[in-house]
């Protein structure tokens, strides 16, 4: 894929994931121990594992939400001129790799939460994808617009 279809490729799925870091940033905000149910259920569902703990520490909660809009800005920006923002492609995929790796070792050095393990394979995927986007965004023909 090159061109004009890469392009168009690269900016109809940074706008998906825009949409969805932003919903996903407001679920984490407004439902905070609702989304921890919801994903621990699913974790006894399939396999019995331990419930995520309930916190009530706001800050850490704050800087999750910061993550989500920080990143939901990233996409916003690359998708406006993929050429130009290309590099905050590789920002994101790092930020992604971050959250999997630290995730995984949250579930394999203290708990058994589901949570973790699945935040490891879907931010895993993520950076995956913003890695596949970066190089596909590098097959635009066209210059960055000036400015």
């Amino acid at each position: 894929m090159r061109g004009d279809r890469a392009e168009k490729f690269v900016v109809l799925n940074l706008r998906l994931l825009a949409a969805s870091f932003a919903i996903v940033g407001l679920l984490f905000i407004i439902f905070q121990n609702g989304v921890l149910d919801v994903i621990s259920d699913l974790g006894d569902d399939i396999g019995g594992f331990t419930r995520a703990p309930h916190t009530d520490e706001q800050f850490w909660l704050a800087l999750g939400f910061a993550y989500m809009v920080v990143i939901t800005g990233i996409c916003v920006v690359v998708q406006a001129d993929v050429v130009r923002y290309r590099p905050l492609l590789l920002v994101l995929a790092v930020g992604k790799t971050a959250s999997s790796l630290a995730t995984l070792g949250f579930y394999l050095f203290d708990s058994d939460v589901f949570i973790y393990l699945l935040n490891f394979l879907v931010d895993g995927y993520l950076a995956l994808s913003a890695l596949w986007l970066w190089s596909l965004a590098g097959r635009v023909t066209r210059p960055a617009a000036p400015g």
